[in-house]
C-alpha cells in the first residue's frame, strides 16, 4: 500500500469487517494468502504478524484496536489445511494452530491465550512427536478456552488435535471444546488450575484417548469436577482425530452427547477393608485448643460437621477464631468463610491472637510494623489460610462451589463457615427453616461427605422462652438451635459457650458437648476466660 505505516503488532478485536485474503506484503514473509484486508483498510498477516494501517488521507476514519506484539521468544508461522488430520486452515487459525520453523526444524505450533487476549506460550510439535514450550508456561490455561465462555456444555479433550477435531466433529452442535495443555498426565493438575472456568459449565464430557493411561487420566479427572457435572464418553477408536480421519464424526458426536455421568464408587466388600480394620482411628490428631474438649470429643475428624453455638455477644467469633488457630499452627490447611466480617478484620484478629494482643480492639497495642512482622511469621509462602471474598456473593451454590474449590484445588482439610444464617438470609422466602434444611443437607452430603472435609459452622440460637436469655446464664440445648432441627440432626458434634447463670457479668465462658455421634459422652467439657487486654479464649489453669 502506498502511503501506508508498517507496524509489527497483532490486530485485536475491532469494529472492521474482514472482506478477503490478500498476499502479504512483508518481503521476510511471502505468504500468498495469511494477509488479512479489512473495510477499514487496514490489514494483518496472521502468518508474520505484520499490520498495515491506512495513512491519515484515507476515505476510511476507523483505528483498529492494537493489542500488544507477541512476548519475546514467541515465534510466527503460516496456516495452512492439515491433510493428514482432515483440518482446514480456517478451523486451524481459529484455534492458533499453525505450522512454522524453529532452530531448523519444521514443527507445529499450538498457540495458548491469557485471559487478556495475548498469546503467553506456545506448545511445539516436531515430526516425531516430540514437544516443547515456549514462553510462560505456568499461565498456560486450557487449550481454546480463550474462545468460549460459561455455557450448557464443555468437552474436555486430551491435546490440541483433538480440540480442532472435536469442534469440526460437533459442527452444528456449537459445543465449548477445550485441551489439557501437557497430555492426560497432566488432566488433574490442569483441572485445578482451571477449576473456576470448567465448573461455569453445566455438563462438563471428558473425552480422553480410548487407551488404558486416558481412561485412567478420565476417572482422576471427573473426581475433580463438581458432583453432577462430570460425564465420560467412550471413542470407537483410540482418538477423536482418528475418528475424523475415517470419517466417524457422527460417531464422536454420539459419544460425548451419550458420555455416562460419573458417579464416586461408593461400594465395598468387607474384605476390601480387612486391612484398616485393626487401627485405631477413635482420637483424631486434629485438635482442639481446650485439653477438656479434646477428652470428651477426641478431637476434630475429617468428613465430620461441627456445629458450634452460642448465645449474642458471648464470643463465638472468638472461640472459632482460637480454634482456627491452633489447627493453622498444627500445619492444617484452612478455608475460612466468615461471612459476617471482612477478610481483612479475620486475618487481623489471627495476628493478633498470635501476638495475644487484643487489636480489632485497640490497634495502639501494636504498631503496623509489627503487625505486618507478624503476619509474614503467621503466614509464610508455604503456610496459608484460604479466605472467600463474601461481598460478591452468598448464596448455597457458589459457597459448595468456593468450598470445593478450596478442597479440591488448593488442599483444604478443615473449612470454616461462620455462619449458617448468614447464608440463606439474603434470599427471596421467610422460611428460614426450610432454607437452612436445604443449606445443612448440601453441606453435610456435598462438603462432608463427597469432600471428606472438616466442616465448622456456627449457628445462633433462638430466643428462649423465660426471661432470663442466654446472655442471663440460661443453658443451651439441641432444640435451641435457630431455625431447623436439621442442624442438630446432621451434625457430627454440637458444642455450646455460656456464661455462668450466677455471675453472667463475668468474663468466664463454659463450654458443653450437646451432641457427640462419636463416643455419645456430652455434658460439661471445661471453662474457659476471656481476656479482655489479649483477646484470648484460655481454658482455666492454663497459661500461653
Amino acid at each position: 500500500m502506498q502511503g501506508s505505516k508498517r507496524v509489527d503488532i497483532a490486530i485485536k478485536e475491532s469494529e472492521s469487517e474482514f472482506v478477503r485474503h490478500i498476499p502479504c506484503e512483508n518481503p521476510d514473509c511471502g505468504s500468498s494468502d495469511a494477509n488479512s484486508l479489512y473495510d477499514d483498510g487496514h490489514t494483518h498477516c496472521f502468518a508474520c504478524g505484520t499490520t498495515v494501517q491506512p495513512d491519515s488521507t484515507s476515505e476510511q476514519p476507523k483505528q483498529a484496536m492494537l493489542k500488544s506484539p507477541l512476548p519475546q521468544g514467541l515465534i510466527t508461522g503460516v496456516y495452512q489445511d492439515l491433510v493428514k488430520r482432515k483440518l482446514n486452515k480456517e478451523v486451524c487459525r481459529k484455534f492458533g494452530y499453525f505450522k512454522a520453523m524453529h532452530k531448523g526444524e519444521s514443527v507445529q505450533v499450538a498457540n495458548y491465550v491469557g485471559k487478556d487476549g495475548t498469546v503467553v506460550a506456545q506448545k511445539l510439535r516436531t515430526r516425531d512427536k516430540g514437544f516443547s514450550i515456549l514462553g510462560d508456561a505456568k499461565k498456560m490455561s486450557l487449550f481454546g478456552s480463550h474462545l468460549w465462555g460459561k455455557g450448557k456444555m464443555l468437552v474436555i479433550c486430551e491435546g490440541e488435535l483433538d480440540t480442532i477435531s472435536a469442534h469440526v466433529c460437533l459442527g452444528k452442535y456449537h459445543a465449548a471444546t477445550v485441551g489439557i495443555p501437557n497430555g492426560s498426565n497432566s488432566a488433574v493438575r490442569a483441572i485445578k488450575d482451571n477449576y473456576d472456568y470448567v465448573s461455569g459449565f453445566d455438563k462438563c464430557v471428558i473425552c480422553f484417548d480410548a487407551d488404558d493411561a486416558g481412561r485412567k487420566a478420565a476417572m482422576e479427572a471427573a473426581q475433580m469436577l463438581p458432583v453432577g457435572k462430570a460425564f465420560i464418553s467412550h471413542l470407537p477408536m483410540k482418538d477423536i482425530n482418528d475418528c475424523l480421519v475415517a470419517g466417524k464424526s457422527a460417531a464422536v458426536v454420539s459419544a460425548i452427547f451419550e458420555a455416562k455421568e460419573y458417579r464416586p464408587d461408593s461400594i465395598v466388600a468387607a474384605a476390601d477393608l480387612r486391612s484398616v480394620i485393626g487401627q485405631d482411628d477413635a482420637a483424631s490428631s486434629i485438635r482442639y485448643p481446650y485439653d477438656q474438649l479434646n477428652a470428651i470429643t477426641g478431637g476434630i475428624r475429617r468428613g465430620e460437621l461441627v456445629t458450634i453455638t452460642a448465645g449474642s455477644g458471648m464470643g463465638k467469633t472468638t472461640l472459632v477464631r482460637e480454634i482456627a488457630y491452633k489447627l493453622h499452627q498444627s500445619g492444617e490447611k484452612l478455608g475460612l468463610l466468615c461471612l459476617e466480617e471482612t477478610n481483612k478484620r479475620t486475618l487481623l484478629g489471627l495476628v493478633g491472637t498470635h501476638l495475644s494482643k487484643n487489636i480489632t480492639v485497640d490497634r495502639s497495642q501494636s504498631t503496623p510494623e509489627e503487625i505486618e512482622a507478624t503476619f509474614d511469621e503467621l503466614f509464610p509462602e508455604d503456610r496459608q489460610v484460604y479466605l472467600y471474598d463474601h461481598f460478591g456473593s452468598c448464596d448455597i451454590d457458589t459457597i459448595i462451589q468456593r468450598i470445593s474449590f478450596m478442597v479440591k484445588a488448593l488442599g483444604v482439610t478443615v473449612v470454616v463457615l461462620d455462619h449458617i444464617s448468614i447464608l440463606v438470609s439474603g434470599l427471596a422466602t421467610n422460611d428460614e427453616r426450610k432454607l437452612i434444611d436445604i443449606a445443612m443437607t448440601r453441606l453435610r452430603t456435598e462438603v462432608v461427605q463427597e469432600l471428606g472435609v472438616a466442616l465448622i459452622i456456627v449457628s445462633h440460637l433462638r430466643r428462649p422462652s423465660g426471661d432470663k436469655g442466654f446472655e442471663g446464664g440460661e443453658k443451651p440445648t439441641l432444640q435451641s438451635l435457630r431455625g431447623s432441627h436439621s442442624i442438630a440432626q446432621l451434625s457430627d458434634m454440637c458444642l455450646s459457650m455460656a456464661v455462668p447463670s450466677e455471675t453472667p457479668d463475668s468474663d468466664t465462658r463454659i463450654l458443653s458437648v450437646l451432641k457427640n455421634r462419636w463416643s455419645g459422652q456430652t455434658g460439661w467439657a471445661g471453662n474457659i476466660q476471656f481476656n479482655r487486654d489479649t483477646g484470648r479464649l484460655v481454658e482455666e489453669g492454663s497459661e500461653f
